[in-house]
Formats: C-alpha cells, structure tokens, sequence
C-alpha cells in the first residue's frame, strides 16, 4: 500500500518544478530497476480477449504490488500507478477494424483501403476495443484499495491515428488526395477526444491533476501522452500542413500536455514545441539513430520553454551535468538494482534539486 504523504510530497514537489522559472532543477524517475523480478505472465499473443480481461489485469495488478512492494523506499518522483495496456492498437481500434497480436505488441489492420472507406468509419460506444480500455481503467480503480492509483491510456496524436487508419500510404496521399487526408484529419481530431474524454471520465484526477500514460504527473485538465510517432515519417512542410493545426486543435480545450516523440524525428521537434498547450516533450531514442540528449542539446534553443523528458545512463547524467544545470528536465532512469537507483536519485537531489 502506497503511503499517501509521500504521493504528496512528490506532487507538490512536482508542482514546484513546473512553477519556477529557476534552470537546473530536475525530477528523476526510477523507470525500472532490473534486478527485481515479476510475476510471469503470459505474452499478449497467449490470452483470448476481450474474454481473458480481467484475468489479464488481475496478473498486471500483481505484478505491479509485487515490484512496488520491492521499490517502495526509493525516494523518487514517480507514483505507482497502472493502466489496461494492450500493445497499441487499442488507440485506433476503437473506431473498429482488425487486431493482430505479437508477443509484446498489438498491431491495428489499416480501415481505409480507398476514400470510400472513409465514409463507413465511425464512432462507436459499444466498439470492444473502447470497451477493454474503459471497462479495464474502471476494474482498476475499483481493485486498486489503496496500493496504486490508476493513470491514463494515452493515445495517438490525430496524425498517429491517420496512419493507422490508413497505413503508410497516407505519406503519398499527402502528394495525391489532400483534401481527403484533411477531411480523414477532422474525423481523427474528433475520435481522439472523444477517446481521451472516455478514459478521464473514469479516471478522475489525482491531487488536482492526472498521472499521464507515461507517469509523468500534470496539474489541472491535462492530458498525455499523446503520440507524434508519425512526424518523423514527414517533413516539416507536411507535419505543418497536415499535423500540427490538427494536434493544436485537439489540445486547445486542455491546460497542459505530454507528447511523446523520438530521436529520428528531431527535424519536427521544433514543429511540435511550438505548440503552446505542449509543456512536457519526451523523446525516445531510437536505434540507428542519435541519442536523445543529442537531439536535446541540439534543439536546446527550440525546447528552451518546455520540459523535456529523456531516459538517461548514468554516464551520461555526468557528462551532460552542465547542460541540464541550464534547463528543466525529468530524467528517466533505468536501474541495475535498488543501490543503483538510490544512488542515482541521491546525486539528481543534490545536483539538480527542486526548490
């Protein structure tokens, strides 16, 4: 069971780093520590669903309790908090269509095969995938009793949901159809929210504010994350054209955001800063590619007015020491063991404090 004064305190330490205007201050977030071994369960590929559902989240439930349980003296600024995760074909698959299962993932079969598809796609309350997500976030909340909280799904960003909607061959029809891909981007902006609007309904907020998909806390009628995933199939040129005016559109009824990103996209990072509702900014690093903190550093100046959240060695806290003492950011740190993450929360405390 979580201990309610320390949710609190790192809330309102949270509260405080988005406040203040004074650099070098960061959160630090114990992501995994590697040395702590869970429960078995099943790959994804193994369970029959929507039949298996509350079977599955009964094995997410203890295997959560049992790391926490294993964790529960790290210091850090992250909240024990759980959602229905089903790979990510749930954030496309609640306006239908076909689900394939890997191990680890789940893949949505693209709806729109010609424009006259577009036409049959729809909103749909009794749709089993919006089912999984609503129903698994309330079975949550109702089996928590005091050992987690319960924090959002997330979703795609409406460009996200284009591409699964459409596949890849959205990237052409932005050459060949684009007033279709305009219309196809109403629709989505229009599905997005009434899928994030589904999943705070039953959610709620916690100390005056909601635990992102990605467990980064944020005050108030706030949202996250949200993906961007596509933007580094596009240039800049159609991310402006066919993303950007779409994701401001979506979020102009929140306070604040979370949008997650990757390294191979660094050419938008700046498209997507400079949108006003987008606080908080994850880039994942991506293979074959510049790590995160590369991207950071290089788009400094882009990012000077956000949150920047990057997954960090611990080499490289100590060789970018000197830029974060000029920035605010949430590191991401995954430990060997709870020496490890004690240690690395112990130097963030000290060298990049929250006042």
């Amino acid at each position: 069971m979580y201990n309610l004064e320390d949710i609190k305190e790192i809330v309102g330490r949270t509260r405080r780093f988005y406040e203040s205007s004074r650099k070098g201050q960061a959160l630090i977030q114990i992501k995994d520590i590697r040395s702590i071994k869970r429960p078995y369960i099943k790959p994804l590929n193994k369970w029959d669903f929507p039949s298996d559902l509350y079977s599955y989240l009964d094995c997410c439930i203890d295997r959560l309790v049992h790391y926490w349980d294993q964790r529960k003296d790290i210091k850090d600024d992250l909240i024990p908090a759980l959602h229905p995760w089903f790979g990510i074909a749930e954030h496309s698959a609640f306006v239908g269509g076909e689900v394939t299962f890997t191990e680890d993932t789940s893949y949505h079969q693209p709806l729109i095969s010609g424009w006259e598809d577009l036409e049959k796609i729809e909103i749909d309350e009794n749709n089993q995938w919006l089912g999984m997500v609503v129903n698994g976030l309330a079975y949550l909340q109702d089996r928590s009793k005091g050992r987690y909280f319960v924090k959002l799904r997330g979703s795609h960003g409406p460009m996200d949901l284009a591409n699964a909607l459409r596949g890849n061959q959205l990237f052409l029809d932005f050459y060949e159809y684009p007033d279709m891909v305009h219309r196809l981007m109403d629709f989505c902006v229009r599905a997005d929210k009434w899928y994030i609007e589904k999943q705070r309904e039953v959610v709620g907020q916690v100390e005056g504010g909601v635990i992102t998909g990605f467990d980064v806390w944020l005050p108030g009628n706030s949202i996250g994350q949200l993906s961007e995933d596509a933007s580094t199939m596009c240039s800049s040129q159609f991310y402006r054209a066919f993303g950007l005016p779409y994701t401001e559109r979506l979020l102009s009824v929140y306070q604040h955001a979370f949008v997650h990103t990757h390294s191979l996209g660094k050419h938008n990072i700046p498209n997507i800063a400079s949108i006003q509702k987008v606080d908080v900014i994850e880039i994942s690093s991506d293979p074959n590619a510049c790590r995160a903190i590369e991207i950071y550093k290089e788009l400094s100046e882009h990012l000077e007015d956000k949150i920047v959240v990057v997954e960090l060695t611990y080499p490289e806290i100590i060789d970018n020491l000197e830029f974060l003492k000029d920035k605010k950011t949430i590191i991401w740190y995954v430990a060997e063991d709870i020496d490890d993450a004690e240690r690395v929360v112990k130097f963030v405390r000290r060298e990049l404090p929250v006042m």
